[in-house]
């Protein structure tokens, strides 16, 4: 997925799978690393990275960091699958929840592996790379595994990842609330 997109999402176009296989043997596991690395972080050097930089944390409210984006992790790969199953038909696409399922939870690997740099505070801000790569990734595979095809193939690659950018901003928004 990471290096060769293109020829990722045309295997994973043809696989046969369910949901909760995709949740169990991937979203799981994978969605995993942030709130490890951040534990890890707060843990290691009492800090916690952000966009702009570390910030002073303690191991508390590293914990809890790392449990509200593990849960809220799961609510991103939701939000984005049901927002790509919803606009598939507009761009005369086919709708199914497993297909944009596997958009959201795929394109995300980078996103959740680039997160693995919070485990050093300071490099955190990095993980920025991640996920620009993982909005590429849907870019890619949402056109692709929904059915779209000829001249709204771009506008729907566009739009999906809009729609993942709104969700993530979203769901960090909510989580920095919650988080305090």
């Amino acid at each position: 997925m990471m290096f060769e997109p293109k020829q990722e999402w045309q295997a994973i176009n043809g696989e046969f799978t369910k949901a909760p296989a995709i949740y169990w043997g991937y979203v799981i596991p994978l969605s995993a690393i942030p709130p490890v690395a951040v534990i890890l972080g707060a843990v290691l050097f009492q800090e916690q990275g952000t966009l702009f930089g570390a910030i002073e944390t303690t191991i508390g409210a590293g914990v809890q960091d790392g449990v509200t984006r593990y849960l809220f992790g799961f609510a991103c790969v939701f939000a984005l699958t049901m927002a790509i199953d919803f606009l598939t038909p507009v761009f005369g696409g086919h709708a199914n929840q497993v297909q944009a399922l596997k958009v959201a939870a795929y394109s995300s690997t980078p996103a959740w592996l680039f997160s693995a740099l919070a485990v050093v505070p300071r490099l955190g801000r990095y993980s920025i790379i991640g996920a620009v790569w993982s909005l590429y990734l849907v870019y890619l595979g949402a056109p692709s595994l929904m059915k779209v095809s000829g001249d709204k193939a771009t506008a729907f690659g566009f739009a999906a990842v809009a729609a993942a950018a709104i969700v993530a901003l979203l769901v960090e928004g909510l989580r920095i609330a919650t988080v305090g």
